[in-house]
């Protein structure tokens, strides 16, 4: 997989005083000198150089201050034109040479692949003096004018990245977004090979964490979540809190703003970030652009104000490229991006709906539907890469060498009475090589009948062939449908199968066990799997909802989301249902089948809700386990059973204590989490044959602060029918005060929603320092500052203390602006604006706020036929 993350630069802001470039040969000297002021850049070519080539972009307005004062020209005729002529025509005429900042002439050679041209490529500011929230309509069509012809220009030359001033006057978004969205639906940015808008924003705010959030929420969704809209946020100097940052790496966010003034020193005077930032870019690292839905996923780390401070660091502005190139190639080594690989410019980040697993790559972000590997045959492909799944297959491997230590220790077989071994839908033949392999280790053929079961004619070939080669016609190969096979002749000591989907019980394992068990079990039959439970979360996904929303009857399905970015919005994961083998003695319902289960969340901060994502975790033998929930999420694994409802059950006991693995210490640890009634998650480390299932929602279900979430989900079992489908429902409730006939509110705000990008393959040469030099190296350079003692977080910072609104004027250059200052946060949450309590006594109400419609019903969009 190749890495997708950039650097990019800016440089001062002279280029928005009537500055041009004549070609790339100026961006070459200029990069040189470390200005891009064309009319400077001749006369510096011998100057010393402050840049090196180790960045992939420059940041560059589009056009400068004369294309400005033009267009203010041509209003003013115009105003003066409409009070005279009834019928006159706003007209901005295109920028002209002079005009612009961006040269017209070989830029496209920045995006050669050949390596003979080491110009960076562009990324295009549109102008930030525009009035797009004016409440004059003929202002608003001049600053659409505008932007579109910058848009044109941008799309001539070869840029397709163009970074949008954000809303000044947050009291006008509806304005604000009427712009964007007629300017994103123009074939002009929506054409063929899309042009990528993003709006500059800050990541956070300290007085409300999720008012920029919301702010771009709402803009989103005024656009209707347009697929090429997008978000570049400036990077905060103070520590981001983790539900803030979670909600972002879900967003369709293409740079990170970072501004010099968020660097502290570090003892040897070399710029630094603080530990929380260098996780923050890491974990967008870790992404590699795949959040985005109409581009090559792509992020670019932008530095901005490097000049403002180059005297006060060791190593001038040099040195804050240098360590964002060292922080990326780090993040490169523990994320394996293997650059080499020739597959790489075929693969793209887009995330797409796909339909055959056997074009799924490890790394791409798609949406997939659910195998129904009872009624569909697999191919040979998809057979192959399940099989490459190790860790599972080890799990199994022990799983059934202790379920045969307990049978040899309680029983004796011999060849009149074998120990009888099924593989259930032995596929390829996996588990029957792990079998054969523990057999002849613990030499014990003689005592034991191994049969693999397999309905596929295809698969079945297989299997003779390695029953030929490698299992000595040892094993008896049936090949019969689970469902009907009847022998009853054969009595099964040990059933082993892997009919587990992404939520469990989706691929039918339940009704294919149970023919087992009443066909062809003992009392002391041991299934491997023993029990599974289904687990489920309320998620926000903007992915989802924009690739889902383009194809029609889909969003009634549940889909397999493989790498697709998605943030848990309430504190916790519940079970809702769990199966156990076998079924006779741990079901008491007549229909073992059928589950419907109403499970509540709590959710804290506000969001929008785009699905219900679904995990599953697996008890194979005793302690051994598959997970394929997240890592350390709050638990909730009381069991629904109906008559275990006094007691916890078998499975949670042995949840509560795990022998996990532990990778980097090579031995293995003890959960004991039956001290709460919420465990912590975990995932099997390693594991990656299932990615997680969502059961979409039609529409975006908006969510309030301290929401409570009301989620129902069933599992229908149809003997008439002979059909399998699930159905979900969601329902919001809040909590308001009453205090005699007064309501009084609580700190809810209803939220809003999501969206994304453009495609347009991109290849870039991407820089990383070699690590060579005079200079001390770069562990030692930039060394973390909390291992020199910087706990406060202020310390060690350079003088100045930047806002995130002041990182985004200093990109539009805005900063000196004082009428174009950004206002307060849209959203003020501060509780000191609450009303007074009342004295009588106060009784909490519980009001339902949302409710969504059933998904699914009668299986009509999604069933799974027996």
């Amino acid at each position: 997989m190749h890495s997708n993350v950039f650097v990019g630069v800016k440089f001062d802001n002279s280029l928005e005083h009537g500055q041009r470039l004549e070609n790339d040969s100026d961006i070459k000297v200029a990069r040189k000198s470390g200005s891009l002021d064309g009319s400077s850049a001749a006369s510096s070519t011998s100057g010393e150089n402050r840049l090196p080539n180790n960045y992939d972009y420059v940041l560059l307005p589009i056009t400068n201050s004369r294309y400005r004062e033009s267009v203010r020209r041509q209003f003013s005729t115009f105003e003066k034109e409409s009070k005279s002529v009834d019928h006159s025509v706003l007209q901005i005429s295109e920028p002209q040479l002079q005009d612009l900042c961006i040269p017209p002439f070989n830029a496209t050679n920045a995006k050669n692949t050949n390596g003979g041209n080491d110009s960076p490529a562009y990324i295009g500011l549109l102008s930030s003096w525009l009035e797009l929230e004016s409440p004059n309509m003929s202002v608003r069509e001049m600053s659409f004018q505008v932007l579109l012809n910058e848009c044109k220009y941008a799309r001539f030359v070869g840029i397709d990245k163009l970074i949008v001033a954000p809303p000044r006057d947050l009291s006008e978004l509806q304005r604000y977004s009427q712009v964007i969205a007629k300017l994103l639906n123009h074939k002009v940015v929506s054409g063929p090979s899309p042009l990528l808008l993003s709006i500059s924003l800050p990541l956070y705010e300290d007085s409300d964490p999720l008012a920029t959030w919301e702010l771009w929420n709402t803009i989103r969704k005024l656009c209707d979540y347009h697929r090429s809209l997008s978000v570049s946020l400036a990077v905060p100097r103070i520590k981001t809190p983790s539900h803030v940052l979670n909600r972002w790496l879900c967003e369709p966010v293409s740079c990170l703003l970072i501004s010099s003034s968020i660097f502290a020193t570090n003892q040897y005077q070399y710029p630094v970030l603080h530990k929380f930032n260098q996780h923050l870019i890491q974990k967008f690292q870790r992404l590699n652009g795949n959040s985005h839905a109409n581009m090559n996923g792509e992020l670019c780390i932008i530095l901005h104000g490097m000049e403002k401070y180059a005297g006060a660091v060791k190593g001038g502005e040099s040195a804050y490229l240098e360590y964002i190139n060292y922080l990326l190639k780090k993040g490169d080594k523990m994320f394996v991006f293997r650059k080499n690989d020739k597959q790489d410019h075929l693969k793209s980040n887009n995330l797409s709906i796909v339909y055959n697993e056997s074009t799924v790559d490890e790394y791409s972000p798609k949406l997939m539907p659910p195998l129904k590997p009872h009624s569909e045959s697999l191919s040979n492909q998809v057979y192959s890469i399940f099989e490459k799944d190790t860790v599972k297959y080890d799990a199994y491997h022990t799983a059934i060498q202790e379920a045969l230590k307990d049978l040899l220790k309680t029983h004796h077989y011999d060849q009149n009475s074998p120990l009888v071994i099924l593989v259930a839908g032995a596929g390829r033949g996996p588990l029957v090589d792990r079998t054969v392999q523990i057999v002849k280790n613990f030499n014990i053929w003689n005592q034991v009948q191994l049969v693999a079961l397999e309905k596929y004619a295809q698969a079945c070939l297989y299997l003779q062939k390695r029953n030929y080669d490698f299992w000595d016609n040892r094993v008896k190969i049936v090949k019969e449908d689970m469902l009907h096979w009847k022998d009853s002749s054969l009595k099964v000591d040990l059933c082993i199968s892997e009919l587990l989907g992404s939520f469990g019980c989706n691929e039918l394992a339940p009704e294919c066990l149970w023919e087992i068990e009443k066909n062809h079990s003992k009392t002391s039959t041991i299934f491997i799997p023993q029990s599974y439970a289904s687990y489920v979360a309320p998620v926000s996904s903007p992915l989802i909802l924009q690739n889902l929303s383009q194809v029609s009857e889909v969003q009634d399905s549940p889909w397999i989301m493989h790498n697709v970015p998605y943030c848990i919005l309430s504190s916790r994961i519940n079970e809702i249902w769990s199966f156990e083998h076998p079924l006779r003695n741990n079901h008491l319902d007549t229909d073992f089948f059928s589950k419907s289960s109403l499970t509540e969340f709590k959710v804290k901060h506000r969001g929008e809700m785009h699905g219900i994502v679904g995990f599953f975790s697996s008890r194979l033998y005793n302690d051994t386990i598959l997970s394929t929930l997240p890592d350390d999420c709050g638990l909730d694994t009381v069991s629904l059973q109906k008559s275990e409802l006094s007691r916890r059950s078998s499975f949670q006991k042995k949840i509560d204590q795990i022998q996990i693995t532990d990778p980097l210490k090579g031995g293995h640890g003890s959960k004991d989490l039956s001290d709460s009634k919420f465990s912590k998650s975990f995932h099997t480390p390693g594991l990656y044959s299932w990615s997680p299932i969502v059961f979409p929602l039609r529409q975006p279900f908006p969510i309030a602060d301290d929401t409570e979430l009301s989620v129902f989900m069933s599992r229908n079992h149809s003997l008439q029918e002979r059909l399998i489908w699930y159905e979900w429902s969601v329902e919001s409730f809040v909590y308001l005060v009453v205090s005699g006939a007064s309501v009084q509110n609580p700190s809810t705000t209803i939220a809003p929603s999501t969206t994304r990008k453009h495609s347009a393959p991109h290849y870039q040469q991407q820089h990383r320092p070699s690590g060579s030099g005079s200079h001390p190296n770069y562990e030692t350079r930039f060394s973390e500052l909390d291992e020199m003692g910087f706990n406060n977080s202020e310390q060690g910072f350079l003088p100045h203390n930047e806002s995130g609104w002041q990182s985004v004027n200093d990109i539009h250059g805005l900063s000196t602006s004082a009428n174009n200052a950004v206002g307060p946060p849209m959203f003020n949450l501060d509780p000191r604006n609450e009303v007074g309590e009342d004295e009588d006594e106060e009784v909490h109400v519980r009001v339902k706020t949302g409710i969504s419609t059933l998904h699914n019903v009668n299986g009509k969009s999604f069933s799974i036929p027996l």
